[in-house]
């Protein structure tokens, strides 16, 4: 199984060495040093948090005294205790398995999990031009990735078309921190925990956007701090690279049980199916034309399930264009036929024996010369069976994968 990382980590991972050979055969998932958690769906509403805490309180110990009266008469006084910080300690831990949490790093992100099903992305100082983003399980058409815009929400990238996975199936959240509690290890201040196992240092650090850094250290130093009521908790990781130096990582986990966000909800209590319209997306089918100076249908069969990127060089100049469709089904032969009628001419940057053997499926490149420049498309389908376990019950219909390419000068 795998997991995404968060979008920093993503945009730091977009650039390849060889944009021609660099490509690999399985589905982007994007994100780096990947894990995976398996998770059940759960629903909360916004009491149960409270409900999680105070019961804690109300069933610790209760303890009444009769005082007798100067009347001769007896009344009764209960004394609540409140919880420990120790209970308040697992209390907050148990309140994480309700998937409904806001993990907010003022100089990177606020981030609120709602339910299992949504994450909304708010990202601040420098990382805002990224523009507000975030993931949502759509109707029952699978994952899919979604932009804040001014009128409202603005479906795009699929991530599965399978219904049934989950967020935390998919991404890192707050929900994978409950797994680490007994990595946890008390100080003298009761509310003030640490640790140096990597594992849980690496998780905060890519809940956090820096997993990458971690990944590359050597040593770590994480701190909990818990708030004294136990309804919040600030995260701390010191990550130390031997070859690069010391690196900072933190965020607060608050809201528990508690946390809405109205118009992602309320758009998809009324949201439309999602239909194919069997074109490339506006961004693709702008950077085509930008790097061809053509238009370039896309293959038959496109599917509203696909995932596209389109990466930039520094000039702004279109480098690459990723576009993956994951109900259209093999596509390879028509698209092969519709590019040579178009222009492009077979590559021999691979051979169909070579591809069969190494892969399991065979790798195409067609090639066409645009100015002073050779352009060239990357063209292959990826079939079930060549997936791994957990990525055939994300592209049950596998993987039409199509890649336009403009080589480093």
């Amino acid at each position: 199984m795998k997991k995404l990382l968060p979008l920093i980590s993503l945009l730091a991972l977009t650039a390849c060495s060889n944009p021609i050979l660099s490509s690999s055969g399985n589905s982007g998932s994007s994100s780096s040093s990947e894990v995976i958690s398996s998770a059940t769906s759960s629903s909360t509403s916004e009491t149960s948090i409270s409900s999680s805490l105070s019961s804690l309180s109300s069933s610790a110990s209760s303890a009444s005294s009769s005082v007798p009266s100067s009347s001769s008469s007896s009344s009764s006084s209960s004394i609540e205790v409140p919880p420990t910080p120790s209970e308040l300690f697992d209390s907050f831990h148990s309140a994480l398995a309700l998937k409904n949490s806001a993990l907010i790093d003022e100089n990177y992100i606020e981030q609120k999990f709602i339910e299992g099903r949504i994450l909304t992305n708010h990202y601040f100082g420098k990382f805002a031009e990224n523009g507000d983003d975030g993931y949502c399980k759509y109707l029952d058409q699978g994952l899919y990735h979604f932009n804040f815009v001014d009128d409202g929400i603005e479906i795009d990238r699929c991530k599965t078309v399978n219904k049934d996975i989950d967020m935390c199936d998919f991404f890192y959240t707050t929900y994978d921190l409950k797994d680490f509690k007994n990595k946890w290890k008390k100080t003298t201040d009761d509310f003030v925990y640490t640790s140096t196992d990597k594992e849980l240092s690496v998780l905060i650090a890519e809940l956090d956007g820096q997993g990458i850094l971690a990944e590359g250290s050597d040593t770590f130093n994480s701190t909990l701090t818990l708030a004294s009521d136990g309804k919040s908790a600030k995260y701390e990781t010191t990550a130390i690279s031997n070859d690069f130096g010391t690196f900072q990582m933190s965020f607060t986990v608050k809201d528990l049980g508690t946390t809405t966000h109205e118009s992602v909800t309320t758009y998809l209590e009324n949201a439309p199916r999602l239909v194919a319209n069997n074109e490339f997306p506006s961004e693709v089918k702008t950077a085509i034309n930008s790097m061809f100076k053509m238009d370039i249908n896309a293959p038959t069969g496109t599917s509203y399930a696909h995932d596209s990127y389109v990466s930039y060089n520094d000039d702004q100049s279109v480098r690459q264009i990723f576009y993956e469709d994951f109900l259209a089904g093999d596509q390879v032969t028509s698209y092969r036929t519709y590019l040579e009628s178009i222009g492009f001419t077979i590559s021999d940057i691979t051979t169909e024996k070579e591809d069969l053997k190494k892969l399991g499926y065979v790798r195409y490149y067609y090639e066409k010369v645009v100015g002073s420049e050779t352009l060239f498309v990357e063209l292959y389908f990826v079939p079930k069976i060549q997936l791994d376990t957990f990525e055939q019950t994300l592209y049950p219909n596998g993987i039409l994968h199509i890649r336009f390419v403009r080589p480093e000068q």
